[in-house]
């Protein structure tokens, strides 16, 4: 089964401005909010080195695997929290 994505990236319609995208007025207010937040989230979630992709944020990402990755980077980052609270309170900084 598969699913359908909330965000289609690169899909025409019929509508289209030039460069082959569906124009960003012509979407439902929603679709372009999520749209805004995941490129924002794109640009703060750092790309794994696993997947070299090279960049920040990585190339043609889905959203699945967006939401992955940033859900991977709180956890890292929750350990990092962590281990600096317990050398501050070894350390007594």
């Amino acid at each position: 089964m598969t699913r359908k994505s909330m965000v289609a990236v690169g899909r025409s319609n019929g509508r289209t401005s030039g460069g082959g995208m569906v124009s960003l007025r012509r979407r439902r207010p929603f679709q372009l909010m999520v749209l805004r937040r995941l490129r924002e989230l794109k640009k703060i979630v750092p790309a794994t080195s696993r997947r070299g992709s090279g960049g920040r944020g990585g190339g043609g990402a889905d959203v699945d695997t967006l939401l992955r990755r940033a859900a991977e980077y709180i956890c890292a980052l929750e350990v990092k929290v962590a281990v600096l609270r317990k050398l501050s309170a070894i350390y007594g900084a």
